[in-house]
């Protein structure tokens, strides 16, 4: 399904009476289908869920449903979801968020799909952007770099999970006070996109 189809305008339906519709149909009927479930069973609001005994944030448009349970959601053997899955990642329609568990997926632009393409923004957006702009501020403090290209910052940040948010901003003294040569710094574009945070940084400077 692309993208083009967002452009023909919204119909708004109830997620109980999907899922009711769903539950009646047995399998879904092609990837049209099972993409639509996957709309419906994803999170519509920022939360945190429990898998496998650890406290996962699971964002707004993002899912934990592992692989057998996304099966049986889709009425597939997990060999057929899998593969409807791998074909999602290639195309981007559905993205994995980088981290510790596997089923971690995210539904890029979840908002446009569910309706929300512009105009107000949902509380879990505006978290996002705030937490952003808290980024963006802390960035320019520390390194002392001018903030460019803002939506190439805003496209790297919003493919972060929210862990690697928090990370991004809570590492960005670690990351430039264990630079040899502060010349050499990144823009914050590339401090993102690079996932610096990551790293393994000395604090002997503290």
């Amino acid at each position: 399904m692309g993208n083009n189809s967002l452009r023909m305008g919204y119909v708004m339906v109830s997620r109980a009476l999907l899922l009711d519709i769903y539950g009646k149909r047995g399998a879904a009927d092609g990837e049209e289908e099972a993409f639509l479930r996957v709309l419906t069973h994803v999170n519509y609001r920022d939360t945190t869920v429990l898998h496998g005994g650890v406290q996962v944030a699971c964002g707004r448009g993002e899912s934990v449903i592992s692989f057998l349970g996304w099966s049986d959601i889709l009425g597939w053997t997990r060999a057929h979801t899998r593969r409807f899955f791998e074909h999602c990642f290639a195309k981007g329609s559905i993205e994995k968020v980088v981290g510790d568990l596997p089923c971690h997926i995210r539904v890029p632009g979840y908002d446009a799909w569910t309706g929300s393409p512009g105009g107000k923004k949902q509380p879990g957006e505006r978290l996002v952007d705030e937490a952003l702009q808290v980024f963006i501020a802390r960035y320019s403090e520390v390194t002392h770099l001018p903030i460019e290209n803002k939506g190439q910052i805003s496209k790297a940040w919003k493919r972060l999970s929210t862990r690697e948010r928090g990370l991004a901003t809570e590492r960005i003294e670690d990351y430039y006070y264990n630079l040899d040569n502060v010349q050499y710094c990144y823009r914050a574009v590339r401090y993102l996109e690079s996932k610096v945070f990551e790293n393994e940084f000395c604090n002997s400077f503290l």
